[in-house]
């Protein structure tokens, strides 16, 4: 049984999250990531809604959304108004960005080996000194 993928998509000219997903999805799960506790719709609703003009159905779609992808966790509840959905990460920050990034260099190993491999060769073999520092932290863990 193979694991949904968390990227569908990976953006060559952003930074950070947003090179895995959209904007109002990272303000999204940025705000679930920051909670101590599991959050509704309508909790997310009027966080965002202080710093831009959003509509609820927006947040739902993009909450629902992160679900889909396999971000998000949710459970139903009865309430006043009827059931709606409690949301929680099913992921760590850092553990999604870490998974993020295994998927997409997978990817690229499996479609271009060779170039991949070569690539790695000829940035450490140069004078980037930063990358070669990384690489010899990561060996040492």
């Amino acid at each position: 049984m193979s694991r949904k993928s968390l990227v569908s998509q990976y953006n060559i000219g952003e930074k950070e999250l947003k090179a895995f997903l959209g904007p109002l999805e990272v303000n999204v799960i940025e705000i679930i990531w920051s909670s101590k506790k599991p959050l509704t719709v309508r909790e997310v609703y009027e966080k965002l809604k202080r710093k831009r003009k959003i509509a609820y159905t927006t947040v739902m779609t993009t909450m629902d959304r992160l679900y889909d992808k396999g971000l998000l966790d949710r459970r139903a509840e009865k309430g006043r108004g009827g059931i709606f959905y409690i949301y929680w990460p099913k992921f760590e920050k850092n553990n999604f960005k870490k998974s993020a990034v295994h998927e997409v260099l997978n990817s690229l190993i499996e479609n271009f080996g060779e170039i991949v491999a070569n690539y790695f060769v000829e940035k450490i073999s140069s004078r980037d000194q930063e990358l070669k520092q990384k690489l010899e932290r990561a060996l040492r863990k």
